[in-house]
């Protein structure tokens, strides 16, 4: 039960960082699913089957997590006993004048539905996305959690609007 007391990073025997390879957590994450997969212990007790499960369960939290940015910046911080209300809101003029800007573009093209300026938006907010990544692992390096945090809020409001603007896109 050791395995359950594991944060994820540790769990996947992987190094706390913003960055990730996907293709090695997929490894790993596939390593300990044939070994702790509940379908495994059906022939066990029922004790067995029950830790197998919350294992099982624990090893698929964990990848959802560290498979997302945003989820695994949320608990670098966690770990890092950094946790902030998030009804706080960024006092950073610059960031709402952007998300006005932003909104009103998605609105305008909610309208249009111009497939090309859609498409060219969303080039421009996953620029923003890595600019704001480098930041945020900056921060990081320098254990500057406040730092990553308000980098946080930001990655959200831009991996929010590129999620509308792709839902935009006619297939």
């Amino acid at each position: 039960m050791d395995i359950l007391n594991k944060n994820y990073f540790e769990l996947f025997n992987i190094n706390v960082s913003i960055d990730l390879n996907k293709s090695i957590l997929d490894e790993k994450v596939k390593k300990l699913q044939l070994t702790f997969h509940p379908d495994k212990f059906t022939n066990s007790t029922a004790r067995e089957r029950k830790i197998a499960l919350m294992i099982s369960s624990h090893i698929n939290d964990g990848y959802k997590i560290l498979s997302d940015i945003v989820l695994r910046v949320e608990y670098i911080l966690k770990i890092n006993n950094y946790e902030i209300d998030d009804s706080k809101t960024i006092n950073d003029e610059n960031f709402l004048q952007l998300q006005i800007k932003y909104s009103e573009i998605i609105d305008s093209l909610n309208i249009t539905k111009n497939q090309d300026l859609i498409k060219s938006n969303i080039q421009d907010l996953k620029i923003e996305t890595r600019d704001i990544v480098s930041e945020i692992k900056e921060c990081y390096e320098k254990s500057n959690f406040h730092g990553m945090w308000l980098a946080l809020s930001r990655l959200r409001f831009f991996k929010k609007n590129i999620k509308q603007l792709g839902s935009l896109l006619t297939i």
